[in-house]
């Protein structure tokens, strides 16, 4: 028989030894306390796979302690009852409060022994459910972040900066607090890709979107890609004088990774224009007519000579 870990709860010292120790015996581990507070107390940090509980307790009785227990837990484990006497309304009512079966005290060896075997495997069915559950969260994690994702640049992509965007604006809507929406093109990109090639190219975005990441990773700070070299950054709470801040900071960021562009007619590094739209929105808003509002800001930056940032006029 595979040991299990199980909880028995019997205020009564000399009985409760005696059963730890055959239950030890046979192999288990075991967490004997005496009153139901206690059994309470230790359930969570003990985790059994089975709680033998004694009906009759002066304290609190074995009935209520399951109550309670069933409440606070959302995980089944089985319950047996202990009981001196088999006393058919009490041993119902203990059935219909959350308990599984009873043993009626003392506890004959033969019964305890298959009471404890079918227990053990229902103790294997419940570990390799969660086992199967916990591998279902991890696949559905993966799954979702990969949705999320975009391939490249391992950031959040287009489809999630939609959604993310929505979001933020009902929400800074609802609370009347200023939101900062910044777009990032990587000047001259395309001059790039032809002198360095594509695989450069692609090593190029990643590096910026990693800087991107690292600097803008607080809560309600979140960097997707649009599409191609252009990048969104999203700055939760966040007014105009920060938000001019941030564009600096994140120039500056941009322009630390000397990522050389010998055929950059800006720099010999890679740089970045940035068009920067700060409003409080009404929720009404739709991320698409943003998305033109930051894109003409961009374009200005880009025809003043790229390597800076504009702030949309926005009312």
């Amino acid at each position: 028989m595979d040991a299990m870990r199980i909880l028995l709860v019997d205020d009564v010292q000399v009985e409760r030894l005696q059963l730890a120790m055959r239950l030890q015996r046979l192999g288990h581990s075991v967490e004997a306390v005496g009153s139901g507070a206690e059994a309470i107390s230790r359930y969570p940090a003990f985790e059994p796979d089975l709680v033998l509980m004694d009906i009759s307790m002066p304290d609190m009785d074995g009935v209520e302690v399951v109550r309670q227990l069933r409440v606070q837990h959302s995980e089944w484990v089985p319950i047996i009852f202990l009981s001196g006497h088999e006393e058919p309304e009490m041993i119902a009512k203990a059935i219909d409060m959350g308990g599984d079966d009873y043993l009626v005290k003392p506890v004959d060896k033969t019964v305890l022994v298959s009471k404890l075997k079918a227990m053990q495997r229902i103790a294997n069915m419940r570990h390799q459910l969660k086992t199967a559950s916990e591998q279902l969260r991890q696949a559905n994690e993966k799954l979702s972040e990969q949705v999320n994702e975009d391939g490249l640049t391992k950031i959040a992509n287009r489809r999630y900066l939609d959604q993310k965007l929505a979001e933020f604006i009902a929400l800074h809507g609802r609370n009347n607090q200023a939101l900062t929406m910044i777009m990032i093109d990587v000047d001259h990109f395309k001059s790039y890709n032809d002198h360095y090639g594509h695989l450069e190219g692609d090593r190029c975005l990643q590096l910026v979107a990693k800087e991107l990441k690292d600097n803008f990773s607080r809560a309600g700070e979140l960097v997707a890609r649009y599409g191609g070299e252009e990048f969104v950054v999203l700055l939760s709470h966040c007014g105009q004088a920060r938000a001019v801040r941030e564009c600096e900071r994140l120039k500056k960021c941009i322009e630390s990774l000397e990522i050389p562009h010998q055929h950059s007619p800006t720099a010999k590094i890679i740089t970045v224009s940035q068009g920067m739209v700060c409003w409080t929105p009404t929720g009404l808003e739709s991320p698409e007519n943003m998305y033109q509002i930051v894109d003409k800001v961009l374009y200005q930056a880009k025809e003043q000579g790229r390597n800076c940032y504009i702030a949309a006029e926005f009312t």
